[in-house]
C-alpha cells in the first residue's frame, strides 16, 4: 500500500524483520505513517502482528477517549500553534510532537499467543520488551504493580502509572496505552527524546492542572525513533 507523503495515510517503507514464527502467527512487519495526529488515531489497521512508526507532520494534544473536551482551551491550542485530537484508548491527554516524541503502536491479532484476556496485566510482555529493547543503552523497569493514578493523570497520561508502563529512576520513561476489539490489540507507545511541557500545558483549562503540569517529571529516551525501532523489533517476542 503506498500513499502521498503528507495525507495521512502509510507510506511506501515497509519491512520486515528476520523470519521468526509463533505457531501460526508471522513475523512483526514494520508499517510507517506519515500524517496527523487526528488521523492516525481514526485509522483501523489490520490485526497482524505490527510495528507502527508515526512521523507526525504537525504538533498535537491527544486526548483520551473520555476525557472532557472541557479539559483543554481549544483557542490557546490555536493560539499556540498545534492541533486538539481525540484517540479511542482512555487514559489522560498526551502531548505529541514531531521531534520531540517517539510515537510507535504495536498491533496484535486477537489469536495471537501474546493476547492476554486479563487487561491490567495484558501490556507486561510489551513493556519487558521495551526494558530488554534499552538494554546496555537506558536503564529501565516494567511498572508491575496497580494503576498510580493522581488528580493529575485524569488530565494528562504521564501524571500517572499503569502496569505494562516504563519507568527509569527519573519518572516515566514509556507511556503505554490500549486498544482492545474482537479483532485484536493496539498499543500505542510514546515517549519523549525531549521532554518540555511548553507550550501545550498553556492549553489546560484548570489553573491548578495546568501548575501540577508544568512541574511534572518524565525521563526522556536516550535514543532517536530509528535506534529505538530497531531495537525494540530485536526485543519483541518471537
Amino acid at each position: 500500500m503506498e500513499a502521498l507523503p503528507g495525507t495521512g495515510q502509510l507510506t511506501a517503507l515497509r519491512r520486515d524483520c528476520p523470519p521468526a514464527t509463533v505457531g501460526h502467527m508471522g513475523e512483526w512487519n514494520v508499517e510507517n505513517w506519515r500524517g496527523t495526529a487526528a488521523d492516525f488515531h481514526e485509522f483501523v489497521p489490520s490485526p497482524q502482528r505490527a510495528v507502527w512508526v508515526v512521523e507526525l507532520t504537525e504538533p498535537a494534544l491527544v486526548l483520551g477517549s473520555t476525557q472532557s473536551t472541557d479539559s483543554i482551551d481549544a483557542s490557546a491550542a490555536s493560539r499556540f500553534g498545534f492541533a486538539v485530537a481525540r484517540r479511542h484508548s482512555g487514559g489522560g491527554a498526551v502531548w505529541l510532537h514531531p521531534t520531540q516524541s517517539v510515537w510507535v503502536d504495536v498491533t496484535i491479532p486477537r489469536d495471537d499467543s501474546l493476547w492476554v484476556d486479563d487487561v491490567p496485566s495484558s501490556m507486561g510482555w510489551l513493556g519487558a520488551a521495551i526494558v530488554d529493547a534499552l538494554n546496555g543503552v537506558q536503564e529501565a523497569e516494567v511498572h508491575r504493580g496497580a494503576y498510580e493514578s493522581t488528580e493529575l493523570a485524569r488530565t494528562v497520561c504521564f501524571g500517572g502509572l499503569a502496569p505494562g508502563e516504563v519507568v527509569t529512576s527519573g519518572g516515566k520513561l514509556v507511556g503505554i496505552s490500549q486498544r482492545r476489539t474482537r479483532d485484536g490489540a493496539r498499543f500505542q507507545c510514546v515517549a519523549y527524546t525531549t521532554w518540555t511541557t511548553e507550550p501545550w500545558v498553556e492549553a489546560i483549562a484548570d489553573d491548578a492542572i495546568r501548575e501540577s503540569a508544568s512541574a511534572l517529571d518524565v525521563a526522556e529516551l536516550a535514543m532517536n525513533t530509528d535506534q529505538f525501532v530497531g531495537r525494540l523489533l530485536n526485543s519483541l517476542p518471537h
